[in-house]
């Protein structure tokens, strides 16, 4: 049985699930528009952990959820981008094992530390609730893409990759 090839963003020394991340968001950011806002995505394995709620979006498009599939996520991604658009805010989650984008404009709260030691630091909100979301259990990686289009992604607390795209 012949070994199967690996995808080019596969071939890395990045874990896979920093490697889904990333890739999801260095493909969508050549189809995003000049009014883009910004882009949070929390990849999972289960929810159950993380506190969220769907943030209200008064618009006539809705979105036909889950969505499948890396390019059809990023699609969805770009258009929604964007802040003509009332479906930037808040962060979008993709469940990692089916690759499938399952909720939009969610509002998370993951757990404060308790600890006397010393506490996290990240530069600026959604850089922190990235960092907190990524220590809770069932979360895999959260990603982000600035409007500056630099990439964050964070793995158990870290900020694992952090580069210009």
């Amino acid at each position: 049985m012949k070994n199967a090839q690996k995808p080019e963003w596969a071939n890395s020394s990045l874990s896979p699930e920093v490697q889904l991340a990333h890739k999801l968001l260095t493909m969508t950011a050549p189809r995003l528009s000049d009014d883009f806002s910004g882009i949070g995505i929390v990849f999972y394995h289960s929810l159950a952990s993380l506190s969220f709620l769907p943030l209200k979006v008064v618009e006539a498009q809705n979105w036909e959820l889950p969505v499948a599939g890396l390019n059809e996520i990023s699609d969805v991604l770009a258009k929604t981008a964007r802040t003509s658009s009332s479906w930037h805010d808040g962060f979008h989650f993709v469940h990692a094992n089916s690759v499938c984008l399952t909720h939009l404009c969610q509002f998370i709260a993951p757990p404060l530390p308790i600890t006397s030691g010393t506490l996290p630091s990240a530069s600026g909100a959604r850089h922190m609730t990235a960092l907190l979301a990524s220590k809770v259990e069932g979360i895999v990686t959260v990603g982000l893409l600035t409007q500056e289009r630099a990439v964050s992604i964070y793995r158990f607390g870290i900020l694992t990759l952090n580069e210009a795209v």
